[in-house]
């Protein structure tokens, strides 16, 4: 059986990521490694080693186009430039900030990787997600987007999605159109029509290569 590996950095700014990284666990039977300074162990070597002999790794934390984050609190990046060779051949699922443009400025295949994700109140200061003015958006609003956003992966990864990212992306479009109606018809934040926007995005930004 192939091995499959989540990379979960779980701090104050990903917690609300757990019930998806649970859900990948049980789905994949994936083993689950984060940035650990707590033992006396390289805590960048762990998932290095732990990744080696993976075929598909999932990835929840924080990106750029330039890097993944093992730890945006401390600024240490995970994967960049130097080391992107540690991800080839493998099967990426990229749950980060501008990881679109990651996959494609590295060039890397068979990968899923996702625009800007407004998922702290950090995020909505004074930005944009396109042309869209988001900076009105509360604590309220980002939690809704946190959550939907959670809903809409969880109900999309499959083993069948995985192996088939047309199907996956056919899957999330169903699921993330579902999350749009429910804010709009529910309106349980503040801010239900740019949350219902920023959810479109969610959708609309995905890359699979």
């Amino acid at each position: 059986m192939s091995k499959t590996v989540c990379i979960y950095p779980e701090d104050a700014t990903t917690n609300f990521l757990r019930p998806l990284c649970n859900h990948i666990r049980i789905t994949f039977g994936s083993v689950e490694v984060g940035y650990d300074t707590s033992g006396d162990n390289d805590p960048l070597e762990v998932i290095y080693k732990e990744i080696k002999d993976a075929q598909t790794i999932f990835f929840l934390g924080h990106g750029m186009s330039t890097c993944l984050y093992a730890s945006i609190i401390d600024n240490v990046k995970l994967f960049n430039k130097d080391n992107i060779s540690l991800l080839e051949d493998k099967r990426l699922f990229l749950l980060a900030c501008d990881s679109n443009q990651f996959i494609t400025r590295f060039k890397i295949a068979d990968a899923i990787g996702f625009g800007f994700l407004p998922t702290s109140e950090d995020d909505v200061i004074n930005r944009k997600l396109h042309k869209m003015d988001i900076s009105k958006t509360g604590i309220l609003d980002v939690e809704y987007f946190n959550n939907a956003l959670v809903r809409s992966l969880t109900n999309t990864l499959s083993k069948e999605t995985i192996e088939d990212f047309h199907l996956f992306k056919e899957r999330m479009m169903f699921n993330v159109s579902k999350e749009i109606v429910d804010c709009l018809e529910n309106k349980e934040c503040p801010n239900y029509r740019i949350v219902a926007d920023e959810l479109y995005y969610l959708y609309k930004d995905v890359v699979f290569t």
